[in-house]
């Protein structure tokens, strides 16, 4: 074989490689659940701009549902970033935070430590251990991570994503191929609309100590020994919740471990009246904040950021714009979870403004509202046949506003990229969110 033989050989044989490397790579990322558990916010995060980050919240789903990034924007200045983890202990924490520090320099890391209190675990099962996992980048933190948080006989399993995931091909969406969380804009947040009426336990006497697990302590020690190596200060906090007594005793237990490395430590359940917690409203679940309660968690906790550390107001600077972008997403959920609760279709009109496209009709004519101006009207019995058929665009959404006929009765759709919403006819709105890019409710009016 001559040398122009074996370098055709080489060339073509890299192509495979590099065909195959590709082929791998591109299925890996669409088979990835698109989780807002962990998944999507380590994606994220690692689309920030280096050094951005100024306050970097750690911890479980407490920290991603109950720290409203978009409300430390616009009431602060905060440029913070939730990268939270399902029920993540603090040895999957740690791992975290490790990562993170490669890239980020935060003026102030928030450790949340629930966890300790309500779970008593030594590894996590194959759901959360790969949502807290499988996006962060392959390296020693990964691998570590993912080590200390399976039984022996499982890492090897976990350590190839596929023995996992590899399921998942009968079950992708849209969201697969084109997930709108992976990008710089979206900060980690994740917040439930739901409203339970949870029950308020006053903790104020409750002073006694439960160790939590031996293996929590540790890592709990670990995060604050890396956050004085790197010399960034530390917050460790315990977030609003319907705690019951066995839990604050543990609580309680990790504010002396806080005391005795001399870290921080605020435990937001003693402290309910400082920032107006309504147990009755502001839950939407027993261990989670609803839009209501993490307004106002979010920004009492801002305040006492601003107070003791120094945390610029990064608003107005363009480096930062894609906060802008967060907080304003954010802005229109909660307006989108008002409009949702609303008993009426004035209450409903009242609120939608220029970020909200309101269609309507009624026994004469349908109508489209964009910026709360008539943009498109048309006769529901054009000659007097039905049925009519308005389409309009806006931006990258299209919409086909139609009717028809379903057993003697009118129905009357809306189309929204192809998928429909219906309602029986007497009057109705659809009300369509242009930030959000959901589809909010319809209604008879």
């Amino acid at each position: 074989m001559n040398n122009k033989t074996k370098l055709t050989n080489l060339i073509k044989g890299l192509i495979i490689v590099a065909v195959a490397i590709a082929i791998v790579s591109g299925l890996s990322y669409i088979l990835l659940l698109k989780s807002e558990d962990g998944i999507n916010q380590f994606q994220a995060f690692y689309k920030q701009p280096e050094n951005s980050i100024d306050v970097l919240f750690s911890g479980s789903s407490k920290v991603y549902c109950d720290i409203a990034t978009g409300v430390l924007w616009d009431n602060h200045g905060i440029a913070a970033f939730d990268l939270g983890g399902a029920e993540a202990p603090s040895w999957v924490s740690y791992y975290q935070i490790k990562e993170a520090l490669k890239t980020q320099r935060p003026k102030v890391i928030c450790y949340e430590v629930s966890v300790a209190a309500m779970y008593d675990m030594l590894t996590q099962a194959n759901n959360w251990a790969s949502d807290n996992n499988y996006a962060m980048r392959w390296d020693s933190n990964r691998i570590d991570q993912l080590r200390v948080n399976s039984e022996e006989n499982m890492f090897c399993e976990r350590l190839n994503p596929f023995n996992i995931m590899h399921g998942r091909y009968k079950d992708l969406k849209e969201n697969d191929f084109t997930n709108v969380r992976d990008s710089v804009n979206y900060k980690g947040f994740d917040p439930r609309e739901s409203t339970y009426e949870g029950e308020f336990t006053d903790m104020s006497d409750i002073t006694e100590r439960t160790p939590c697990t031996e293996k929590e302590e540790e890592y709990i020690r670990k995060i604050i020994e890396l956050s004085k190596n790197e010399n960034i200060p530390l917050i460790l906090f315990a977030s609003p919740y319907c705690v019951k007594e066995r839990e604050q005793e543990i609580i309680n237990y990790v504010g002396d471990i806080a005391e005795s490395e001399g870290v921080e430590f605020i435990d937001f359940n003693r402290i309910y009246n400082e920032f107006g917690m309504d147990f009755s409203t502001d839950m939407a679940d027993s261990g989670h904040l609803n839009h209501k309660g993490n307004y106002k968690f979010s920004d009492y906790f801002g305040s006492l950021l601003k107070a003791k550390y120094d945390i610029p107001d990064r608003r107005g600077d363009e480096k930062y714009v894609s906060w802008d972008v967060d907080a304003a997403y954010q802005r229109n959920e909660r307006i989108d979870q008002k409009i949702r609760e609303c008993e009426t279709a004035a209450d409903v009109l009242m609120l939608t403004d220029s970020n909200f496209l309101v269609f309507a009709i009624n026994e004469d004519k349908a109508v489209v509202f964009d910026n709360n101006v008539v943009v498109d009207t048309q006769m529901t019995n054009e000659n007097g046949e039905p049925p009519f058929r308005m389409v309009y665009e806006h931006g990258s959404d299209s919409f086909l506003f139609t009717e028809q006929n379903v057993k003697g009765n009118r129905m009357v759709s809306l189309f929204i990229n192809d998928t429909e919403y219906k309602d029986y006819f007497d009057s109705i709105i659809f009300v369509y969110d242009t930030v959000t890019h959901e589809f909010i409710r319809s209604m008879k009016f």
